[in-house]
């Protein structure tokens, strides 16, 4: 067993000033703090791009869950499906066919009207002043043949960066809503 003499302790001691005062001078680190000063800026501004990304990435595929669900009512699809309940389950998976890959089918809400003029084909706000989503009194009506339907699918999802952007509808809770919409004039599948 080798016991230290004092000469490395010295030694030591002397290699431990140096580097201290090497790393007085040394300025390189200057780059780490002003980087730990904008890495905030920076890493939200981010995340808030990748996040815009996906919303608009939902809302194409809700957009198309729409058109397709647009076309199996337009077509009569829906209205022979049978009853009520029938007829929402092949409204719904002709949406969920095209969009279920990002939007989960059973958050979706959905207000399907049939009118019998275009001018007649007026939809309530769904979004209230005080910035909540009003549910109640939504319908579904796939029409019957030759009238005019209007399709409205919501989607209201989380979103961490909504506060600072102003480029969807939020509401008071926090939440983003998105929204595809259709309006046509069914086809004469039957006798109009």
């Amino acid at each position: 067993m080798s016991v230290a003499g004092p000469g490395i302790w010295h030694d030591l001691k002397r290699r431990a000033a140096r580097a201290g005062a090497a790393f007085r001078r040394n300025r390189h680190g200057a780059t780490a703090v002003e980087f730990a000063m904008i890495a905030p800026l920076f890493l939200g501004s981010l995340f808030a791009i990748m996040e815009t990304g996906t919303l608009y990435l939902k809302t194409t595929a809700l957009e198309a869950g729409v058109e397709e669900a647009k076309r199996v009512t337009m077509t009569g699809q829906v209205a022979g499906a049978g009853g009520a309940t029938e007829q929402l389950a092949k409204f719904k998976d002709a949406f969920c066919n095209q969009a279920g890959w990002i939007i989960p089918c059973d958050a979706m809400k959905w207000d399907v009207r049939a009118f019998t003029t275009f001018g007649a084909a007026a939809m309530p706000n769904r979004l209230k002043a005080n910035g909540t989503f009003d549910d109640s009194g939504l319908q579904f009506n796939p029409g019957k043949p030759c009238e005019i339907v209007v399709i409205r699918g919501y989607y209201l999802t989380k979103s961490i960066t909504a506060m600072i952007r102003n480029d969807v509808a939020q509401l008071s809770s926090g939440e983003v809503v998105l929204t595809g919409a259709a309006a046509f004039k069914n086809e004469p599948y039957g006798a109009c």
